[in-house]
């Protein structure tokens, strides 16, 4: 199997300074009545400058120092927007002041634009040491917690009670109206932004959909943990990316990379990812912290492929890694390397229940078809978690070629462990009644999998764990299992138990497994081809 490797990627980025074409000039938004008192409205404007400069070849748009409110902002062509140290871009709170969304952009079911949107664009950059601030804050009910269907509750280990607390607790928290994604832009190409500081988003920070030759390099986003869908950075049916030395915050997904589609059937455009595959994209160096995945891989139509997650650090999320096919996607050639991560159960609508990975193909809809993951390669993962790796498949051969080499994982008690614990969620699924439900929870959990390698696991136990935690290795329906160079026991309230239990499977190998003397390593049940070496 050639998995992907950092070095083959082909990741062609279009600098600025060698193919711009536009104008050196300088555009300060004062010169066209600006005023940065965090009052006066600054829309007309900032864009006016805009307008200005992309007719006379481009340039750069500045934003001195001040706090400018404004509403949306249109990008267009060869147009570089500058934030000075101290200047600040303050989302108006006036649900008017933003444009309502086009038919057939990248919307994602919203109505309104935020700050900044571009479509059909080339050549543009958004940077500085200044500020974009989304204002979200004042258009949230923080007394209100966001609506969770009781229809979920019904088949998880709690019944009635899950859920049943109105207290917000970890959020989310429940709102009217608010305005759109911070940064929207679609169809485009040639894309940088840089050094910026982001906070309070009211939807997706940054969304780039059906674009190509995208850089983003040193952004803090800062959001509010208790706001619903206010993901980090979004990117959807774009290729040739890169995401690097990013530090984020979100009360959502961290960092996405989707299949959606646009719906833009109808539009016609000259730039962009006309292919709409996901591919070729490169995630480094980064901090991220979520309410529900900090790595989000999938939902959506189109293809994912070629995409490399390295040097991670994941802190406090609902789940780490989440890798989702849904709407007959096709998902393949990913590779997670060197993470950290730590994730507990939260109470709360969110999708998740504390795993570490998951990665689940299940169909969205009723007459939906479940999409097919293939050659997935986990090494040198680290986890802190309050639950376990999840391996779920709706029938066989949607799932296949998944490796994990190296992995350390610790299973943590937390505040709402026994509150909300005890359940898988494979959210979004076509039917609320298996949404969540109750589940005996494994440190590695698989069923419906065709070729699976563990080499290298090292599993604790932590303490005060309730009874629910059962096997170090739970497996079912599958063929063409390796585990090699574990040492392992069931969770500490079974010890009776096997610390592997396998179940309808087929060409297996266990090679340097064992338990510590007293525990029983193998249960077995309708295996074929089983070999055990020392």
């Amino acid at each position: 199997m050639n998995f992907v490797k950092s070095k083959n990627f082909v990741l062609i980025f279009f600098f600025f300074f060698l193919n711009l074409k536009a104008s050196d000039k300088i555009y300060n938004i004062l010169k066209f009545g600006a005023i940065g008192n965090g009052i006066h409205l600054n829309t007309k404007e900032i864009n006016q400058a805009i307008i200005e400069c992309n007719k006379n070849g481009g340039g750069t748009i500045l934003i001195p120092k001040g706090k400018f409110l404004t509403g949306t902002i249109t990008l267009l062509s060869n147009v570089n927007i500058k934030l000075e140290s101290g200047a600040e871009i303050i989302g108006s709170k006036k649900i008017s002041d933003y444009m309502i969304m086009p038919d057939g952009y990248y919307y994602s079911g919203i109505n309104y634009a935020g700050i900044f949107f571009g479509n059909n664009i080339e050549n543009i950059s958004i940077s500085g040491n200044g500020k974009i601030n989304g204002n979200a804050s004042f258009f949230m009910n923080f007394k209100k917690r966001f609506r969770w269907s009781k229809n979920e509750s019904k088949l998880t280990r709690q019944g009635v009670k899950y859920m049943a607390n109105e207290n917000v607790e970890d959020g989310p928290v429940d709102y009217e109206e608010r305005p759109g994604h911070l940064i929207t832009i679609s169809n485009s190409r040639n894309i940088e932004i840089n050094d910026l500081y982001l906070k309070d988003s009211p939807k997706w920070t940054i969304r780039i959909g059906g674009s190509e030759n995208i850089n983003i390099n040193q952004i803090v986003i800062d959001n509010n943990l208790f706001i619903p869908n206010n993901d980090g950075i979004h990117i959807t049916s774009s290729r040739n990316v890169k995401i690097s030395k990013c530090d984020v915050r979100a009360g959502d997904d961290a960092i996405i990379v989707t299949g959606f589609s646009s719906g833009d059937k109808n539009i016609n455009y000259k730039f962009g990812n006309k292919s709409k595959i996901s591919e070729n994209i490169k995630i480094n160096d980064c901090k991220l912290k979520s309410r529900s995945s900090a790595i989000r891989v999938g939902y959506g139509e189109n293809a994912i492929k070629n995409v490399v997650f390295k040097n991670i650090i994941i802190d406090s999320s609902n789940r780490g890694i989440g890798v989702f096919s849904r709407n007959n996607s096709l998902i393949e050639n990913i590779v997670f390397k060197n993470i950290k991560i730590n994730t507990r159960i939260h109470s709360g609508g969110w999708w998740g229940r504390g795993e570490p990975i998951h990665i689940s193909s299940i169909k969205n809809t009723n007459d939906g078809i479940a999409g097919s993951i293939k050659n997935i390669y986990f090494s040198n993962i680290s986890a802190n978690s309050g639950s376990g790796i999840l391996i779920y498949a709706e029938k066989n051969d949607l799932i296949k070629n998944i490796k994990f080499k190296k992995i350390d994982l610790t299973l943590k008690n937390g505040p709402y462990t026994k509150k909300y614990g005890g359940n898988i969620d494979i959210r979004p699924s076509y039917s609320l009644d298996n949404s969540v439900f109750k589940f005996d929870i494994s440190a590695i959990y698989g069923q419906n999998i065709k070729t699976l390698e563990i080499k290298k696991f090292k599993l604790k136990w932590g303490d005060e764990l309730p009874n629910f935690y059962t096997h170090a290795i739970e497996l079912k329906n599958f063929s063409d299992l390796i585990i090699q160079d574990f040492s392992g026991y069931p969770g500490p309230k079974n010890q009776k138990l096997s610390a592997i239990k396998l179940s309808n499977g087929n060409k297996i190998l266990l090679k340097k497994t064992k338990t510590p003397i007293g525990y029983n390593l193998l249960k077995q049940d309708n295996l074929k081809s089983i070999t055990i070496k020392k």
